[in-house]
């Protein structure tokens, strides 16, 4: 039992599967030093699970647009850690201490004047990323962005 025979077409069980890949984690603060960390991270963190130009592109601007959310309307508490997670499908989480925001949920703005900056980047958000999710858990947003 639990031997696969010639002639038997039931799946071979593997019991020593691999495990999924670990995520590449970048910890960050909302300073501008550490801001400045997330483009070279999301390169290299990429490269090495393969991911190309141009959907590296559009993950650097979901990400950006994520973070800075985080960091112009979350008032997140200064020191508190912002966690970036990227992982094989691909998927981005971001997580924060800040106020509770569902960008899932949340109403896109219109679009402002050409004079006042911001106010995309839930749009850009919901353009680049295949799926977006987002939950709440010990005090924290974790927005989930996954790619194709």
């Amino acid at each position: 039992m639990g031997r696969h025979r010639r002639g038997d077409s039931r799946p071979r069980l593997n019991f020593m599967a691999e495990p999924d890949e670990a995520p590449e984690i970048l910890r960050i603060t909302t300073s501008a030093v550490d801001l400045a960390r997330l483009y070279p991270w999301l390169d290299e963190a990429g490269a090495r699970l393969g991911i190309t130009d141009p959907l590296l592109g559009r993950m650097h601007v979901a990400l950006e647009e994520a973070v800075m959310n985080i960091v112009m309307h979350g008032d997140t508490p200064e020191g508190e850690q912002i966690i970036v997670r990227l992982s094989a499908g691909p998927a981005l989480t971001v997580e924060d201490a800040g106020r509770e925001f569902n960008p899932v949920t949340a109403p896109e703005k219109t679009v402002p004047p050409s004079d006042e900056p911001g106010g995309l980047g839930l749009k850009l958000l919901r353009h680049y990323c295949e799926t977006l999710s987002y939950r709440r858990a010990d005090e924290r947003n974790i927005l989930t962005m996954q790619f194709s």
